[in-house]
């Protein structure tokens, strides 16, 4: 069963929906971004079309996934997710967000959202993230979203093909 329509879900400023075919260019142009990607651990870089057809056929139809969407002007600004852990109980957040919206509070909308679906909806006990050391912004928003440091690891960047520092954080329901 595909999890990663569990619904649309709202807030001030934003319309987090299941991606769709037509959200192509709007992805690949942001994933496509080498700032971007190297600030995630599962981007390749650069970002084809198999690798957005991957995303469509692999990680949303088993993944809670959300296109993130501005309610103002309808454009997509990126995307969040969660990827199951193997217990079934836990999962990690991901997000990204194109850079023309950073510094905005979009991905700390779009993560608070989430982290209250993931808990309440989807009854996960547990959210892990991480974020690699040098980009604090990212630990910014996994703060705001009631994330915890518990301790650092190497993180696998596929962007840039190799391990990075990267601080551990976590969320109990």
């Amino acid at each position: 069963m595909a999890q990663s329509c569990r619904g649309t879900l709202f807030t001030e400023r934003l319309h987090l929906r299941c991606p769709v075919e037509t959200d192509a260019v709007a992805i690949s142009a942001i994933a496509g971004d080498w700032q971007v990607a190297r600030n995630l651990g599962r981007m390749p870089h650069p970002y084809t079309p198999d690798d957005f057809r991957l995303f469509m056929e692999c990680i949303v139809p088993n993944e809670p996934t959300w296109a993130i969407v501005s309610r103002q002007n309808a454009e997509l600004v990126g995307v969040i997710g969660l990827a199951p852990h193997s217990d079934r109980r836990s999962a990690e957040l991901g997000y990204y967000v194109g850079r023309s919206h950073w510094g905005q509070g979009l991905a700390s909308e779009a993560a608070l959202a989430v982290v209250r679906e993931a808990l309440a909806g989807i009854g996960y006990a547990r959210l892990t993230s991480g974020y690699f050391a040098d980009n604090p912004a990212s630990g910014r928003v996994l703060a705001k979203a009631g994330f915890m440091p518990v301790g650092r690891s190497l993180r696998h960047c596929l962007a840039e093909r190799r391990d990075r520092p990267s601080i551990e954080v976590e969320r109990l329901a």
